[in-house]
């Protein structure tokens, strides 16, 4: 009898983690849905200015207002949602690290492509499929998700694609794989995570 209530209060503890992790899952889960239609939608537009000729800076009216909103939106989406968990997972942190890589990478190509015009910039969506591949297999190497591994290769199979078609058309396809490999199943994904929980609470 001595023995029963640190047991249930460690059953509870480890309820509560798990819990909390699965929180921080759907929570991360909305925000890549968020980025990726922000991402997408700006390649969409440049790619309907190059197409068109329209004589816009996309970088300076699309890509560079839509970031500046992403990140304040995505600042005061953690302060007010994720600041609750007093201590992030393991496995949240190393997700975290990957995906700051991978978007550190992709700043790296961007300004080599277009701040020193050393490769074209045709052949950036490319290399963000690529890299976007990356991000996807090692998440899933981490966490085990059958839809991870397969938004990995379908990133790589996409990427080879792209490689060939190094124009403007390009940036639509990417807006393209954007929605198809990234937004669609994320946001499936979280409402089914979002179900799981409020059945277990």
């Amino acid at each position: 009898m001595i023995s029963a209530a640190p047991k249930s209060s460690t059953n509870a503890e480890l309820e509560i983690a798990l819990e909390r992790s699965a929180q921080m899952t759907a929570s991360r889960m909305l925000l890549l849905v968020f980025w990726g239609l922000i991402i997408a939608k700006c390649t969409l537009l440049q790619w309907a200015i190059l197409k068109h000729d329209v004589p816009i800076d996309g970088g300076l009216y699309i890509w560079l207002p839509s970031f500046i909103f992403g990140a304040v939106c995505s600042f005061v989406y953690g302060k007010v949602t994720l600041e609750e968990f007093h201590r992030t997972p393991m496995t949240s942190r190393l997700v975290r690290g990957i995906w700051a890589a991978c978007i550190a990478a992709m700043a790296i190509f961007g300004v080599v492509a277009v701040g020193l015009g050393e490769m074209s910039p045709y052949l950036l969506p490319a290399i963000f499929a690529v890299l976007m591949g990356v991000g996807f297999f090692i998440q899933g190497m981490i966490d085990p998700k059958p839809y991870l591994r397969t938004a990995a290769i379908g990133w790589w199979l996409g990427s080879i694609w792209l490689f060939y078609e190094s124009n403007a058309n390009a940036l639509m396809w990417l807006s393209v794989m954007i929605i198809l490999l990234q937004v669609i199943p994320t946001t499936a994904l979280f409402w089914q995570e979002k179900k799981r929980l409020k059945a277990h609470s």
